[in-house]
Formats: structure tokens, C-alpha cells, sequence
């Protein structure tokens, strides 16, 4: 998060949370929320500093190998590319607009089928992470699932906190 974003979210009145929006109360959520998971989620969503990257991706890589014994360098392309599709989920062809403009007509976008979100199939993932086998699908889908609950348990402790 920039200095300029902080401060303005810090001398902000708007406390209204609203789902896929990101309010200055959600960047404050995530510079309070200490080296959590989903604290480290949260601040790499809102920043454009990678700097959390590493640390997410240590913690990823050390889970999923336990999990799926995948070899360190294995775990830690997998815990990468999770990362990845975690900060830009959007589609490559609409951007998340669902629908595409083509001459002044809007057409559902064929590439999500005007969903938004990229579609990911486990062979690319197996393609961009350099090798093949069931743990790695398994990996992939510890970690996305690893990633869903830190931010679910962080996000509802600092609701009832703020309650």
C-alpha cells in the first residue's frame, strides 16, 4: 500500500464493506493484520509492493510440500503460480468485463463465457509449473484452498472485532 493510499485510508470515514470492492477499511484490515496469512494476502492484494510475495509463497510451498510431499523447488512453483492466479484472476480477453465490444455491440466474451474470471485448466498449470502428476493438481488445490480459509478466518476475525 502506498503512503498516499494509508493516509487516506487512515483519515477515512467510509466503513462500509461490500464484497469484490476494496474500501479503505479493507486496506486498514490488512496493515493490522500482523504476518497472518491472511493478513500477508490481504496487504499483497492491496499493495503493488511485492515484498509480501516471498513470504506468502514460503509459508505455501511449506504446507503444500508436507501435504502432497512434493520436493521444496516443486512446492515453491506451485505455491508461485497460486499466488498468481490469486492477484489476477480476471479474464485476459475482457479483463473481467464479461462481455466484449465489437462494433458497437456488446457480445458475452467467448474466453470466460461471461464469468470474468480466467479459465485454468490443470494441464496449463501443469505446463507452467514444469511438470506433471496428480500431487501437483492436489497441490494446487491445497493451496487455493489454504489460501480461501486464511482469508475467510481472518476477514471474520476482524469483522468481530470491529463489531
Amino acid at each position: 500500500m502506498s503512503r498516499e493510499s494509508f493516509a487516506r485510508a487512515n483519515n477515512s470515514v467510509n466503513l462500509e464493506m461490500e464484497s469484490g470492492v476494496t474500501h479503505d477499511v479493507d486496506r486498514l484490515t490488512a496493515m493490522a493484520g500482523g504476518n497472518t496469512l491472511g493478513g500477508l494476502l490481504l496487504r499483497f492484494r492491496e499493495s503493488e509492493q511485492p515484498q509480501w510475495a516471498k513470504r506468502i509463497v514460503l509459508i505455501l510451498a511449506k504446507r503444500v510440500a508436507a501435504a502432497q510431499n512434493l520436493t521444496r523447488s516443486i512446492a515453491i512453483r506451485v505455491a508461485v503460480c497460486a499466488l498468481e492466479e490469486f492477484r489476477s484472476p480476471w479474464c485476459g480477453v475482457c479483463n473481467g468485463a464479461r462481455e466484449v465490444l465489437f462494433d458497437k455491440i456488446k457480445i458475452t466474451c467467448g474466453s470466460c463465457a461471461g464469468s470474468g474470471l480466467q479459465r485454468r485448466t490443470n494441464a496449463a498449470r501443469r505446463a507452467r509449473i514444469g511438470t506433471y502428476g496428480a500431487r501437483i493438481d492436489a497441490g494446487m488445490a491445497a493451496c487455493h484452498k489454504d489460501m480461501a480459509n486464511a482469508l475467510a478466518a481472518f476477514i471474520s476475525r476482524a469483522a468481530w472485532r470491529l463489531e
